[in-house]
């Protein structure tokens, strides 16, 4: 990782001297707020509705169902139309969803069904969004500044995931608020959101030849798959969050059937979790020197493993503070510098489509969640726990072996150019 040169600009919140990334910043911060606020929102509405590790993580599938089928189109999309365009459009759609659910509630009318459709609607808003902002960011922030714009990006989603799951928990459990108020004042501050977006210039990606949507897709895997580097980037990013990210799906049921207390603690263990993340990425944010990135990742990825084992045997509420908050900023560290790697190391022309790559791997989180929900309910949720956490041990051994492979490849590719 040589080749990538570290940045001359200082100072923490640096990239945010970049109005059109502030706009795209203050935007992502209410939108994610809103977000954070739903995530507990759906898992207790799952959870009444149900009793079940597995019904909740179905509702994570129908979310993921929705993400891995449009998320290559949403990256074919970042790549060849306007970025705006669909960043506000996926504001919308988040906007009506979470309106929809939040009426349902009010009146009594919720049932199960509607929390499917809506988190369909919800993967498929994100299929959208996610590789158009992270493109967009690679767009109007300037290379020596990627990776303080990713790590204030993360913070933006580890702080409201940390502040909306508490702030839920707490008018969840307030008398004439509940969740339908939850549901409601997110669809409102998903709204203020895109106000922001509206101020962003109205830039195209650049234009390259026309092709079908498939064929664009199948350009994108193939530049990942030649480029040693990225490959490792995009293959561990997709293992993480398939073997160690879950546990966060598992939390809510967690909260109430191991440890037994209710949805006022399910907020204040996400919080700590996502606190963790905050502090981290203010942290990364410091970092000026991209060529510590790589070992940063893999130092992350191991605690990650041991976060998730702990976890497993923890005895309650009370000593899993400390465990989600080291956790969270585990994964949080570990997603932001992948996501800036990636960044770093392709080329702008397929940003989105890298991008939509690991959003398929996030999206593929929540379709293993059920049968590993399914699991977790034969087994018990501490066993599961344990799988999970030897399974992360074995990505972080491969993600060793496979980059010192990747640089070899790289060394060998450079000698033939050499030669030549």
């Amino acid at each position: 990782m040589s080749d990538v040169n570290p940045g001359s600009t200082t100072g923490m919140f640096a990239s945010l001297s970049n109005r059109a990334y502030a706009l795209l910043w203050w935007s992502g911060l209410v939108a994610f707020l809103a977000v954070g606020m739903q995530i507990l929102a759906r898992g207790w509405l799952a959870i009444e509705l149900t009793d079940s590790n597995s019904s909740f993580a179905l509702v994570l599938g129908a979310f993921g169902i929705g993400m891995v089928t449009v998320t290559p189109f949403g990256g074919v999309a970042a790549d060849r139309f306007p970025r705006r365009a669909l960043i506000l459009g996926s504001h919308v759609s988040l906007t009506l969803s979470a309106l929809w659910l939040g009426i349902m509630v009010v009146l009594g009318l919720e049932e199960f069904w509607m929390l499917l459709v809506a988190s369909v609607i919800q993967g498929s808003s994100f299929a959208f969004m996610g590789p158009a902002r992270i493109a967009m960011t690679g767009e109007v922030v300037e290379r020596e500044l990627l990776s303080n714009a990713i790590s204030l990006t993360q913070l933006t989603v580890a702080s409201t995931q940390s502040v909306g799951p508490f702030v839920a928990g707490v008018l969840a459990d307030t008398p004439n608020f509940g969740l339908a108020g939850v549901y409601l004042l997110s669809a409102g501050l998903t709204t203020v959101g895109a106000i922001p977006v509206l101020m962003l210039p109205s830039s195209r990606p650049q234009q390259r030849e026309a092709r079908s949507p498939v064929e664009e897709i199948a350009e994108g895997v193939g530049y990942v798959a030649r480029n040693p580097y990225l490959r490792v980037v995009v293959i561990s990013t997709a293992l993480m969050l398939l073997v160690a990210m879950p546990y966060q799906a598992f939390l809510p049921k967690y909260t109430e059937s191991v440890f037994g207390v209710g949805v006022l603690w399910l907020g204040v263990l996400q919080g700590a979790n996502a606190l963790g993340g905050t502090v981290t990425a203010l942290q990364v944010a410091r970092m000026r020197d991209n060529t510590q990135l790589w070992r940063l990742r893999v130092i992350s990825l191991t605690v990650v493993a041991a976060g998730v084992a702990v976890l497993a045997i923890t005895p309650n509420q009370w000593a899993a503070l400390p465990v989600l908050f080291v956790l969270g900023g585990a994964a949080t560290t570990f997603q932001t510098a992948n996501m800036s790697m990636s960044l770093l190391l392709a080329e702008p022309v397929y940003h989105g489509r890298v991008q939509s790559l690991v959003m398929i791997a996030f999206s593929a989180q929540s379709l293993v969640a059920f049968p590993m929900g399914v699991l977790a309910d034969q087994i018990g949720l501490r066993e599961m726990h344990g799988y999970m956490a030897a399974a992360t041990v074995l990505v972080v051994v491969w993600s060793v072996l496979a980059g010192r492979q990747a640089r070899r490849q790289t060394q060998a590719s450079a000698g033939r150019r050499v030669a030549r």
